[in-house]
């Protein structure tokens, strides 16, 4: 008995002696890593020694036990590669501390190796990934309610949905996480969620909220110099205030409360020197509001310093817009020449750096300006717009669904959990309770039966209540379709049958006395229609065709004696499906106005219809080349008053502008 005893006794101090060691050998590894990252914080290493610091510390963590501090060395490392660019290294640290904390269960430095996951994927420009480890990064915030983690991630992911262009989420992440923020002391990130939102704002067009936004955000960096935030970071984010706040004024035509912001933000001492890139942005920005007031002086070397600085740096996206602004200043100078140089210039390299946005805006000015290449640069601008419109609804798409999908994760956590809680603590009682749930069962089935049948017997009740309401609805729009049909063939049958008419009298004819049978004939057809007009009530215009088909058949019929050549473009991006039949007879109407009063007085050789859309609203042109005419003279012609009437009834606005030398152009946006 007693041999055992000294037997245990020398295991237990054999055992004891080991712990002691292995603890021992663990203290000094990881003063060695202590030692180490001091010596990397001290700046005094060069970049291929820090290198070789951070993977002896990389190695020596990889052996470490795990624990917290063991993963905090781990972040911190990580962090030295992201400084570093070694992005690909900083990923595997990060990758590595997820691990372990995931064996540990750990949550904070689980949702933290997360949110860090998604940062390798934002600086890759793999916004769905990032998006994703975001969004799991937020959960477990939420679920452990770090309100101030829970904030900062929300506000990574209305980063990410603002650089894919979906700035209705962003603007809603934003807000979401500026809710946490206001319950925290952080200045920095309430600031971004003010910037976040009011950039946001800015390109949805809502921009009295923008520069509400905008202002709060200069609240929050007065705050964060009080607090002694470094001063060069607070310069630089009020400079781009500015430069954001200009471009607000900018888009509402308020161009020389724009010009104060950008004179104000190049007023930044060492501007040039410390961040050329956002001077660059303020002097380019600063040359097109002048430009748009109509200050050319100096206009051009803004543009050209701008483009110099860019080119320089090779900003892509800086470069573009450089260069289509200087094709819109020569525009301004009716040097078309050289305006369309640059504006090519402009769509190449767009379409290289695959900015849509420059893509549209260099297509529309050439669309606009390039006579030559007009139908070229037109079904172009149609194509892209189109494909452009498709890429963002499937990222839009992507991201709602990695949104669901992370809540499914989630839920169906939540779900096995409460089943194997459910299974531990009711299988003791299910054999028990067996025979009494088969009884309740038989209750309730007889219990939902009932109920079913009455449900049933309402929902009959129901379905009678409107078939009824239906009746009546169907009578009320047959009468409204009658008078319809009536006026569309008083307007519209009438109207042609006059064309038709007015063209025979036209035509050089070898047997007067046939020419006048027929005009005699249609002179009694237009008489016998507008008798039946008086008694119908209503007939469809569009048939079962879409209005640009009406409209190429409506092209196609045209002729008279100056053999004016009619073209039509109809931007297939319009949703017609969104516009009532009555407005696209408005549409019609408008244009057949026009069209007839061309025929009429123009004496033009061409004459050119045109539907775009830009943004929310259709426009449409309508331009001839003929000896044009005095708006003032003739604006209270019927023609005319019914094309502003239908303008009215359309919501929209009419321009007309009209010389002997550039024709006439009719235009109206609504």
């Amino acid at each position: 008995m007693k041999t055992k005893l000294k037997i245990a006794i020398i295991v237990h101090l054999v055992l004891l002696l080991v712990s002691c060691q292995n603890k021992k050998v663990e203290f000094e590894k990881r003063d060695d890593i202590v030692k180490l990252f001091e010596k990397m914080d001290s700046n005094s290493l060069k970049i291929d020694e820090e290198k070789k610091y951070m993977e002896v510390i990389y190695q020596k963590l990889r052996n470490s036990k795990n624990d917290s501090i063991t993963r905090n060395s781990y972040f911190k490392l990580a962090i030295k590669y992201y400084d570093n660019n070694s992005l690909d290294k900083y990923l595997n640290a990060t990758r590595e501390v997820h691990s372990l904390s995931v064996k540990d269960k750990d949550s904070t430095q689980i949702a933290k190796s997360l949110y860090y996951t998604g940062e390798y994927y934002q600086d890759k420009t793999q916004l769905d990934s990032a998006f994703y480890y975001y969004s799991q990064s937020e959960k477990i915030y939420t679920k452990i309610k770090d309100t101030l983690n829970s904030g900062r991630v929300s506000l990574y992911k209305a980063g990410i949905l603002y650089e894919a262009g979906n700035y209705i989420e962003s603007e809603i992440e934003a807000i979401a996480a500026l809710r946490l923020l206001s319950k925290t002391s952080n200045t920095r990130l309430i600031y971004e969620c003010h910037n976040t939102i009011a950039i946001s704002l800015k390109e949805l067009n809502n921009y009295t909220k923008s520069l509400e936004y905008f202002r709060l955000a200069i609240k929050q960096l007065d705050k964060l110099e009080i607090e002694n935030y470094p001063q060069d970071k607070i310069i630089n984010s009020r400079t781009s205030c500015y430069n954001n706040m200009g471009r607000v004024y900018e888009k509402m035509g308020k161009y020389e409360e724009a010009i104060q912001l950008y004179e104000m933000g190049l007023k930044t001492k060492s501007l040039k020197h410390d961040y050329p890139k956002l001077y660059a942005m303020l002097v380019s920005n600063l040359g097109y509001s002048k430009m748009k007031l109509g200050l050319n002086d100096g206009v051009d070397t803004l543009f050209f310093e701008s483009l110099k600085i860019r080119d320089s740096l090779q900003i892509l996206p800086g470069i573009v817009a450089s260069k289509i602004r200087i094709g819109e200043y020569y525009l301004y100078k009716k040097d078309t020449t050289k305006a369309l140089i640059y504006l090519k210039e402009g769509l190449s390299l767009s379409k290289k750096i695959k900015s849509n946005y420059d893509i549209i805006q260099s297509l529309k000015l050439l669309t606009e300006n390039d006579s030559k290449n007009k139908i070229y640069y037109s079904n172009l601008y149609i194509k892209e717009n189109d494909s452009i419109q498709n890429v963002e609804r499937i990222t839009r798409n992507k991201f709602a669904r990695i949104a669901y999908e992370t809540d499914l994760i989630e839920e169906k956590n939540e779900i096995l959990s409460k089943k194997n809680t459910s299974i531990i603590f009711g299988s003791g009682i299910i054999i028990i309770l067996l025979g009494g749930f088969f009884s309740l069962y038989r209750l309730k089935s007889k219990n939902k039966e009932l109920i079913f049948i009455k449900e049933q017997q309402e929902a009959n009740e129901k379905i009678y209540q409107l078939m009824l309401a239906q009746q009546s609805e169907t009578e009320q729009a047959r009468n409204e379709e009658r008078n319809r049909i009536a006026m569309e063939l008083h307007d519209g049958i009438v109207n042609s049958v006059f064309t038709t008419r007015f063209n025979l009298m036209q035509l050089e004819s070898t047997s007067p006395n046939k020419k006048q049978e027929l005009i005699n004939e249609l002179e009694k057809t237009e008489q016998e229609i507008r008798k039946v007009s008086h008694d119908l009530t209503q007939n469809l215009l569009f048939d079962d065709k879409s209005l640009p088909e009406i409209l190429i058949s409506l092209i196609d019929a045209q002729q008279n004696q100056y053999n004016t050549n009619f073209d039509l473009s109809v931007d297939k991006y319009i949703d017609w499906s969104a516009v009532t039949s009555a407005n696209k007879i408005h549409i019609y109407r408008i244009i057949q106005e026009a069209i007839q009063n061309s025929n009429k007085y123009s004496q033009a050789e061409r004459c050119f219809i045109m539907l775009l859309k830009t943004g929310d609203k259709i426009t449409i042109r309508i331009w001839d080349n003929g000896i044009g005419f005095n708006p003032e003279k003739v604006k209270y012609g019927i023609g005319l008053k019914n094309i502003k009437d239908r303008t009215k009834i359309l919501q929209g606005e009419l321009k007309i502008t009209s010389s002997s030398e550039n024709g006439t152009t009719l235009e109206i946006v609504f």
